[in-house]
């Protein structure tokens, strides 16, 4: 018979393991998290992970840049460098011909194959490469980029290989999709931090600048000699010169005005929270989504707004991740923290929220309110489009 110890030590032993394989289930989602927000990382990823589902000895990996070339960024088990941040145009070699047929192709014998032209046979025969898997990474009709298995040795690549090469790739579109559209918000936000930091010295340093000057026009009418004089004149030409690069680098600051979407505003709202509230918090778009109208861009605001404040008075988290992504039939925005949860709000509950939900349900849409398996709480909030 186990005695109370044993049975309290196989307990013990039972919680850490259980909160071991949930602190690793974390530590994956949060590895997610961060590839979709970064290109480089996700390509990395890829090139390693490839090698892992398929047995293979190389990964490589390579988004397309500008106009339909494909760039290997990222690679994993190479022996040369020749790989290392090839330029490979559409239709040429294995990654350009999956480029172009937007489908997987692969090639038992590379430097022999008559499928592919033979471009690169240099750099692949320095790696030893004979069968070689390009998979293109495609989302929405459009190619994002490609993933290779080679092998030095001539073999062929199971149909469980390829299937798990798929996926692979199609997760590694959506991380590249996402990784720019975060991009792009990080510009949104910086040109409208620009923009503010223009405003403030325009009204601050330009005023001071304008008010010195015409301190020192009147000082020069009041003076007697010449020598003081000539001092204020030529203190006032240096004090021209500086204003007039003061206001070029004001201009420079507000030059790049660009056009305030959906999630660039909850962007701007996600800065102001965490300066408020310390806590981390930021917008990313998944995927293209359509344009809204105004009205309904600005209800999505308001219901956006009202989450962050819920998140501020009750979670005590310490970040907060606000998405938008298209629907089928409209817009969907979530506000997702890693807080204790909602005390005082049961189920979208507080008059805020509830007041949120009327508007939203004018337009046809619906706000929801749900506990995450891990902690904190997730709002979602959706309207249709027209």
């Amino acid at each position: 018979m186990d005695t109370a110890f044993e049975v309290r030590t196989h307990a013990g032993t039972e919680r850490a393991t259980e909160h071991g394989a949930r602190f690793e289930r974390l530590l994956g989602e949060h590895a997610h998290v961060l590839n979709l927000l970064d290109g480089t990382a996700a390509l990395r990823g890829l090139a390693k992970r490839i090698r892992d589902v398929c047995g293979a000895h190389i990964g490589l990996a390579g988004p397309v840049e500008g106009d339909r070339l494909l760039v290997l960024r990222q690679w994993n088990g190479t022996w040369a460098t020749g790989l290392h941040d090839l330029n490979v145009p559409t239709g040429l070699g294995l990654g350009g011909l999956a480029l172009a047929e937007q489908r997987p192709v692969w090639v038992a014998d590379y430097c022999r194959s008559d499928l592919i032209t033979h471009d690169f046979d240099v750099p692949i025969s320095a790696d030893g490469i004979r069968t070689m898997l390009a998979v293109p990474m495609m989302r929405g009709g459009q190619v994002h980029g490609v993933v290779y298995a080679a092998m030095r040795a001539i073999t062929d690549f199971s149909g469980r290989e390829l299937d798990a090469a798929v996926d692979l790739a199609d997760g590694g579109a959506l991380a590249l999709e996402t990784a720019a559209a975060a991009r792009r918000q990080r510009e949104h936000a910086a040109a409208a931090e620009r923009r503010r930091i223009a405003a403030e010295l325009h009204d601050s340093v330009g005023a001071q600048l304008f008010r010195i000057g015409a301190e020192l026009r009147d000082l020069r009418a009041l003076a007697g000699g010449t020598a003081l004089v000539e001092r204020l004149l030529s203190l006032e030409e240096q004090l021209a010169e500086t204003a007039s690069a003061f206001r070029e680098s004001v201009h420079a600051l507000d030059h790049d005005r660009v056009d305030d979407g959906l999630t660039a505003t909850l962007s701007r709202h996600c800065a102001e929270f965490q300066r408020r509230t310390g806590t981390t918090a930021q917008a990313v778009q998944v995927g293209a989504v359509p344009e809204c109208d105004p009205h309904r861009e600005r209800v999505l605001v308001a219901a956006a707004r009202e989450a962050l404040l819920n998140v501020e008075k009750h979670a005590g988290a310490d970040s907060v991740l606000v998405s938008v992504i298209a629907l089928e039939d409209g817009i969907a925005v979530s506000v997702a923290d890693d807080g204790a949860g909602w005390d005082g709000v049961d189920d979208g509950g507080g008059i805020g929220l509830r007041s949120t939900a009327d508007r939203l349900a004018q337009l046809g849409g619906t706000l929801s309110v749900v506990s995450n398996e891990d902690g904190g709480v997730t709002v979602r909030i959706r309207v249709p489009l027209p």
